[in-house]
């Protein structure tokens, strides 16, 4: 079974976890390459992250986190030491056309999640060789705040809270640590009512 499949099984994207968002603060564990900037490449799974001590040159930059293009998916490079996000906040990086997303509709989309404080990447649907189908509504709760007006084809960055996100009790074996800031690269598909 694919790993993708396994995590929305899990409820990874889903909203059934039931955290409250005002749960603890988020978790103090360090990545092995604390004090570096960790790049995660979105078009491989199970890889071993690139860390520099410098920041990256180019790309959008939202909240501690980088986005720049690589040869076939997004590479998501995350600063040292972020606070934690407060709020979910989101930046377009490609435009969009035609029809805007509403929180009832159903989506067609590709991702790659990265955790902030271990800096490590939980999930891509470009590694997993396919863009995956759901209902914005049944995703997790900062999807729903960050997405909503999106077009066709765009590409935007979002940089969730952990109780916006999975809060305190995330999937086992998903990699996100309790409480944990995450930023997706999400990229707009397909539209349905």
């Amino acid at each position: 079974m694919r790993r993708l499949a396994i995590l929305i099984a899990s409820g990874l994207l889903l909203a059934a976890c039931s955290s409250d968002p005002a749960a603890s603060p988020e978790s103090s564990t360090s990545p092995s390459d604390a004090g570096q900037y960790v790049t995660s490449d979105c078009s491989t799974l199970g890889g071993s992250p690139a860390a520099s001590a410098t920041a990256p040159n180019a790309g959008t930059t939202l909240g501690g986190v980088t986005v720049e293009q690589g040869a076939s998916a997004p590479l998501i490079t995350v600063a040292p030491d972020l606070a934690p996000a407060t709020e979910v906040i989101s930046k377009t990086l490609s435009s969009g056309k035609g029809r805007v997303l509403k929180a009832t509709d159903t989506l067609t989309f590709n991702y790659c999640g990265v955790g902030l404080v271990s800096q490590q990447q939980f999930d891509s649907s470009w590694a997993n060789g396919a863009p995956i189908t759901y209902p914005l509504n049944q995703l997790i709760p900062g999807w729903g705040v960050g997405m909503p007006g999106m077009k066709i084809g765009e590409e935007r960055l979002l940089v969730i809270p952990g109780g916006a996100g999975y809060g305190s009790a995330p999937p086992s074996g998903s990699g996100i640590l309790p409480d944990e800031s995450l930023a997706f690269v999400v990229q707009l598909l397909a539209i349905e009512n």
